[in-house]
């Protein structure tokens, strides 16, 4: 099995390696049944990291055409039946003619590491801290079913109807009371509300970018975010970031040299890595922005859900001249299912998300959008912010104590003072996705963290929910992964 690495390619060499083992498998120099050398050496051979090889492995092995068996080594697969089976017709056409251009489409990294992830997550699952939300059994049902029934009865007539694309106006006049209570200048009519952040970063994003357009995000950053910007035809722009967010120097040097049309941040309890930017960078990242012309999206939807010192105000707080778009959600703080949030913005871009929330889906739902007024007005929800940020904070030091005791010399974390994950980086020599293989065959997920970066390849992180999992599910779960990591450090 030989073949040669490009250097002077824009290919990543993880998918240098996917097409070499292709080419080798069809053409038969791999016959199937053959077993393919470890991870270990077929790195060597080729000089490069362990974990360029565990990704290529990993992408093949997603596509069905090799297969690791523990304890044996990894294999090449059969022919699937339906490459074996009988040729069709001259006159039968398997698919449309338009639809050719999608059948060798090849899935994204991201996207396969993210199914990978959280293809075991679900009520049966052991221990996933894949999970991107919190632990939906918390969730108050008795008084949000209630309220329901109330809407339903009080407001039959129209709860069931169409409601405005721009929203229930009493919840938006609500949301722009909570609002000014966070320091932004708020009026109701600045509100949009939406189907969740996603929907909100998809509908700044159509509004604003071109399809060659360059968007600066945090490295690492929320992948659904990648995904949207990457649809649009965006080219994009990571900002590393330290203690304090993302680094001012580096978003510095980026607008003068890139001339970004727009700067997407989590500055509160980022995804993935839970840092809380300052209140200093943050008026920094603003002026930035308002010198140079480039606005900026604020994802905030993980405020309400500190355990720990307060969060400082939103970077909209720092705001004076309309640069910045707010935009936050109850997926988080809430459940997954209720699929409500917002965005703010102050001037004319106003009236285009409006008319861009339009073309997506017309109006949202009229009985959730009144439910959720009801139940911010009747003050459960803070409540239930108290006893969940009760809950988080035991469960995140749980996870604390627990990496401390199982996790082998030379990972590194830090703790949070909110949200949901902690961000865990490994050295260079353990393969991520070789480890996620062998924990998911245990029951334990976790998300890794090349899932989070622009380029997907050779980024040694895992990402680790703490919020999902009650406590001693996370301890067997970070002594099942210790024990993992301890065999991939020392094999």
């Amino acid at each position: 099995m030989v073949f040669t690495l490009r250097t002077d390619s824009d290919v990543p060499r993880y998918l240098q390696i996917v097409q070499g083992l292709r080419e080798q498998i069809a053409s038969g120099v791999l016959p199937a049944g053959a077993r393919l050398p470890s991870s270990r050496q077929l790195a060597l051979d080729l000089g490069v990291s362990r974990i360029t090889v565990a990704n290529a492995y990993a992408e093949l092995e997603a596509d069905g055409i090799i297969e690791a068996r523990a304890g044996s080594g990894t294999f090449v697969l059969p022919p699937r039946i339906r490459d074996a089976a009988p040729a069709a017709p001259d006159d039968v056409v398997e698919v449309p003619v338009w639809q050719e251009r999608f059948e060798h489409r090849v899935m994204g990294a991201r996207e396969r590491m993210l199914g990978q992830a959280l293809r075991s997550y679900g009520p049966n699952d052991r221990m996933s801290f894949a999970w991107g939300a919190g632990d939906m059994r918390l969730f108050p049902a008795v008084q949000f079913r209630r309220i329901l029934a109330e809407v339903l009865r009080i407001d039959e007539g129209v709860a069931l109807g169409p409601e405005s694309p721009r929203g229930f106006l009493p919840l938006r006049e609500t949301l722009s009371t909570y609002l000014r209570q966070q320091g932004i200048e708020v009026a109701a009519a600045d509100v949009l509300i939406t189907a969740g952040t996603q929907q909100a970063i998809n509908l700044v994003a159509q509004t604003l970018l071109r399809q060659g357009d360059r968007v600066v995000v945090e490295a690492p950053t929320w992948p659904g975010a990648l995904d949207v910007f990457e649809g649009l035809g965006a080219e994009i722009i990571g900002i590393p970031l330290d203690a304090d967010g993302m680094r001012a120097d580096a978003l510095q040097r980026a607008l003068e040299r890139e001339h970004p049309r727009l700067i997407f941040t989590t500055p509160t309890f980022q995804n993935p890595t839970g840092i809380a930017m300052s209140a200093t960078r943050r008026r920094e990242i603003v002026a930035l922005s308002h010198r140079h012309g480039v606005p900026i999206l604020e994802d905030d939807n993980m405020r309400e859900l500190r355990f720990g010192d307060p969060a400082p105000p939103p970077l909209a707080a720092f705001d004076g001249y309309g640069d910045v778009i707010y935009a936050a959600s109850f997926t988080k703080s809430l459940i997954p299912a209720l699929r409500l949030g917002y965005v703010v913005a102050r001037g004319p871009i106003q009236e285009a998300l409006a008319h861009q929330r339009r073309t997506l889906d017309m109006f949202g739902s009229t009985l959730l959008q009144r439910a959720l007024h009801r139940f911010l007005e009747s003050g459960d929800i803070h409540a239930h912010w108290k006893h969940t940020r009760r809950v988080y904070r035991r469960r995140h030091a749980a996870m604390l104590d627990a990496l401390r005791r199982h996790f082998p010399a030379g990972m590194r974390w830090r703790g949070v003072e909110g949200g949901f994950v902690i961000w865990i980086e490994a050295p260079d020599r353990v393969p991520i996705m070789a480890l996620l293989d062998d924990a998911q065959r245990q029951g334990v997920g976790f998300a890794p963290g090349a899932a989070f970066f622009p380029q997907p390849a050779d980024q040694p992180f895992m990402r680790l929910n703490f919020a999902a999992l009650t406590e001693q599910q996370i301890e067997h779960g970070i002594e099942t992964l210790g024990g993992l990591l301890h065999r991939h450090l020392c094999p």
